[in-house]
């Protein structure tokens, strides 16, 4: 069946201008010309299966634009994460779990072995005293100061060195893969 340009531009649901687009920029719509210029038919057929061929293609490539669109963003996205973290490491605002759980273990260490000693540092001083509101005061005082090491956090001993070499080399690293 043969059509006019304008009865096919309404089976396909476009414009007469987005048919001429068509024909211009890709090609597309052979026409048998009768009699002149002004009387173009087109075979309707050929004309709706060109028609949807363009529109699968056109689809398709849009399809993996977004998706290759899309992979770069969430990339970026990582990227940018990655950045905060290891600027807050640097800040000291954010630490290894190995180097917490080490510095944890360490100091647990120490606070338990301040806490057993007590006994052997206070009993030469305890067995001469015999005020039980001065044996409370010298337990509690050293108690406190057991208790009071456990206070006293200091970021720059749980970070170490090699942590800070490892990450330079990380950052060396990173700004090789982006050139």
């Amino acid at each position: 069946m043969e059509v006019n340009q304008k009865q096919l531009a309404t089976i396909l649901g476009v414009t007469d201008r987005r048919i001429r687009q068509l024909i211009n920029e890709f090609g597309l719509f052979h026409n048998n010309e009768h009699g002149g210029k002004r009387e173009k038919r087109y075979d309707l057929g050929k004309c709706v299966q060109e028609f949807i061929q363009y529109q699968v293609d056109a689809e398709t490539n849009r399809g993996a634009s977004l998706n290759k669109e899309q992979v770069s963003a969430e990339h970026e996205e990582i990227k940018k994460k990655i950045s905060m973290l290891k600027l807050k490491r640097l800040r000291r605002q954010l630490h290894s779990a190995d180097d917490v759980e080490e510095f944890l273990t360490s100091m647990l260490v120490n606070f338990r072995d301040r806490l057993l000693s007590i006994p052997q540092k206070t009993a030469p001083i305890l067995a001469s005293v015999d005020d039980v509101n001065k044996i409370l005061e010298i337990l509690e005082k050293e108690v406190c100061e057991t208790i009071e090491e456990l206070s006293e956090y200091d970021p720059l001993e749980i970070e170490k060195e090699k942590d800070y070499e490892r990450m330079d080399d990380d950052m060396e690293e990173d700004e090789e893969e982006e050139e």
